[in-house]
């Protein structure tokens, strides 16, 4: 796929230098801070217009109003989470390319989006926006993201940066982060962002890190984005997010949004004219703005808010395609499913979700979809003639954490209405169970309470079960909920917040038109407990601790060895697939070099049928914590491939890995060698450990496992790589992985 600079190189360019040097310094400082929600300033007298931005990520928002709602209605694809699930850069571009010609039809030129956070804690009101757990997996879906935005001529905003994993007290809490998580994990999908898909735009988070708002920290703007990956684009704060005018000027941060100006814009000009801040500092921000701005023609835009937002075929088909891609098939027993639409007489739909399937979270994410589908009448149009679906809702979920009531255990289902959803199970063909969260209980602006489902929705579940016990069920969230009846359906789905043709996408699954695509981004633990930010979560007295520090999500759970309830990576499919054997084109890994695993996969059933292949590495002792030796997961996500295939079709699944997929971070520990030279070098052997005086990702040397499976917890092959190793970091150049 091309890059951004495929479309801008293309693009006349105005002389940035001369319209600098044209501009007064109120000009220049006004143009650092917005003028209203969605606006950056212009200045007429040197024909720079203004340039409107827009609310992403699973749709662009356009203008909105008093209370954040769209004015226009926007195409709503499947949200971050869902995206994640594909597990494929492809569909993710797709889709973020529908949005980004959506924002153009919305007069915006900047996309506040994607949005990739990681999924630390599952009550995070933000889950749902974002990719996945795994840092590895979420940069490469935002690198698809980011370069078919980009393409379609929008500026693409990568956010939040960084440490952005809770609601609570968010616009002023702390996250405590140590240097090695926060490189491994992070600030890795950033990396990929700038790196590999040259973002535009970079939002910086509302929360401090380790004790500093991103947008005055100098050390992440100016040395770690600027100087170490080379991003060349412009830095925005979140909305109405602290920012100070000097410190922040002289980090690296470029406009303040929106307007009006609060730190920059007046107060940036009034500084420099009295010599607090350098007017040099001043020039690259408007430079770098006006360049990037340029890049995709804003600055020429017409005057206006025009917005005419299409709803196309093309559009439809493509968002039913992708929301299709996300379903995971999480149990199968007995191959419940697909079901045969022809042979239904009497089909039950259950459920809150089966009434109002939630398609969406809240905040800002938030759009006014073209239109709606009911999964009743879908379902029944796809069924024979003579055939009918009843509808019973069991119990409702009105209102979340952001709300009053809903709780578990308090729904506002009588047991009458529960009693009455089981007789219609027990006397259908199939009953269909739709449960879960909703835009109240998902919602950017605080997090949930509970990883429960709301309402009576668990006991309307058994009482189903008990009933019907090959009733079909299905899980509509965004981020993981509690399911203490998994172990008793034989049929169970995840269909996420699935975007406006999630409805259509569902049946087409529940009917074998589809396949179930999707693969979980995210550990479904078996109980909070267990989940590795227990305790250190949300913040306490203004601080996030991450103490859990570089095992966070599967490999937290692999490093405790505690069950799951669904591994990351899990899921099912309509027909068998054999994955294996893996082979490595080389043995070994020399400084400089890479390694290229083929996979042999095939199809092995009677129905087409997609598999993701996924590869991790493996560090030589399997992680374990040694006296001098570095503690490290006891594998990671390092590559991966999705293949489809017809019934009895084989192909080889390529995976390429460098020196980064076998590194680790080590911060400089200068300590260690001052307190030796104090000790005149008298210090066991047995009290040497790994200490380095430079910064930067290494590789130990060793054996390496290369681990080829369907999850984390399903190995199909296993290789091993020798790897040299070096007490020199890796060039800063070299390829992120």
């Amino acid at each position: 796929m091309p890059g951004p600079e495929h479309e801008l190189t293309a693009r006349p360019r105005r002389d940035i230098e001369a319209l600098v040097a044209a501009m007064t310094l109120e000009e220049k400082a006004a143009l650092t801070a917005g003028v209203d929600t969605w606006r950056t300033a212009g200045v007429g007298r040197l024909g720079i217009g203004q340039v409107k931005m827009t609310d992403g990520p699973n749709g662009a928002r356009g203008s909105t109003g008093e209370d954040s709602q769209s004015f226009t209605p926007s195409l709503c694809i499947p949200s971050g989470s869902a995206l994640g699930a594909t597990w494929d850069p492809e569909v993710v571009a797709q889709a973020s390319a529908a949005v980004a010609r959506q924002a153009r039809d919305k007069s915006a030129r900047v996309l506040l989006a994607p949005t990739v956070n990681l999924h630390r804690h599952p009550l995070w009101g933000r889950n749902f926006e974002c990719f996945s757990e795994d840092p590895f997996l979420s940069g490469i879906l935002a690198a698809g993201y980011i370069r078919a935005v980009q393409d379609q001529g929008v500026i693409a905003t990568v956010k939040h940066l960084v440490g952005n994993e809770s609601e609570h007290e968010r616009r002023m809490c702390s996250s405590h982060i140590d240097e090695r998580t926060l490189r491994e994990l992070y600030l890795l999908p950033f990396e990929f962002a700038v790196r590999e898909a040259r973002v535009q735009a970079v939002m910086t988070s509302y929360n401090r890190l380790n004790g500093r708002y991103v947008a005055d920290d100098g050390r992440i703007l100016a040395e770690i984005l600027r100087r170490e990956w080379g991003f060349d684009g412009i830095v925005m704060t979140d909305w109405w997010a602290l920012a100070s005018t000097v410190e922040a000027a002289e980090a690296g941060l470029d406009i303040e949004m929106p307007g009006p100006a609060r730190s920059f814009g007046p107060a940036l000009g009034e500084a420099v004219g009295k010599g607090w801040a350098e007017e040099g500092w001043l020039d690259e921000k408007v430079r770098r703005l006006l360049t990037v701005f340029d890049r995709v023609g804003a600055l020429d835009d017409p005057v206006g808010d025009v917005e005419e937002p299409k709803d196309t075929p093309q559009d439809r088909a493509m968002a039913r395609r992708v929301a299709a891609e996300a379903i995971v098939l999480l149990k199968n027993d007995g191959g419940v499913l697909p079901v045969d639409p022809s042979h239904l007489r009497h089909v039950a739909l259950i459920g809150p979700g089966a009434e109002n399937l939630a398609i969406m979270g809240g905040g800002s994410a938030k759009v006014i979809a073209h239109y709606s589908l009911s999964l009743a009448e879908v379902l029944a149009g796809r069924l024979g003639p003579g055939a009918e679906v009843t509808l019973q809702a069991g119990c409702h979920i009105a209102t979340g954490p952001g709300g009053a009531s809903g709780a578990p255990g308090s729904g506002t289902s009588s047991a009458d209405s529960i009693a009455r959803a089981a007789e219609l199970a027990r006397q259908a063909d199939i009953a269909i169970v739709v449960v879960g969260t909703n835009a109240y209980w998902e919602s950017e602006g605080y997090d949930r309470t509970t990883m429960g489902l709301p309402g009576d929705q668990d006991e309307l579940v058994g009482r189903v079960l008990d009933a019907n016990p090959d009733s079909v069920v299905v899980v509509n969230s965004g981020a993981p909920v509690s399911l203490p009846f998994a172990g008793r359906a034989r049929a169970l789905l995840q269909c996420w917040f699935g975007g406006q043709e999630l409805a259509n996408a569902l049946v087409d699954v529940l009917v074998g038109e589809a396949e179930p695509g999707g693969r979980l981004p995210t550990t479904l633990p078996e109980r909070l407990e267990h989940t590795p930010a227990f305790g250190m979560f949300p913040a306490e007295s203004s601080t996030v601790r991450y103490g859990e520090g570089t095992l966070m999500g599967y490999r937290w759970y692999e490093a405790r060895q505690l069950p799951v309830l669904f591994p990351f990576g899990h899921g099912l499919s309509y027909t068998t697939m054999r994955v294996g054997p893996a082979r490595a084109s080389e043995t070994t890994l020399p400084p400089g070099g890479g390694v290229t695993i083929e996979v042999d996969v095939e199809n092995t059933g009677a129905r087409a049928g997609s598999e993701v292949v996924q590869v991790y590495v493996a560090p030589p002792g399997g992680g374990t914590l040694l006296p001098g030796e570095r503690l490290r997961p006891v594998k990671a996500l390092k590559g991966f491939a999705k293949v489809r295939l017809g019934p009895g079709q084989k192909t080889t699944a390529t995976i390429a890995l460098n020196e980064r997929s076998f590194a680790y971070y080590d911060v400089a520990d200068t300590d260690w060698f001052e307190i030796l030279e104090r000790l005149h070098g008298r210090l066991p052997d047995s009290e040497y450990g790994v200490h380095r005086a430079q910064a930067g990702w290494y590789l130990d040397g060793g054996t390496y496992e290369v681990l080829v499976g369907r999850s984390s917890a399903d190995i199909c092959a296993r290789l091993q790589i020798q790897v040299e190793g070096s007490n020199k970091p890796l060039p800063t150049t070299a390829p992120v992985g």
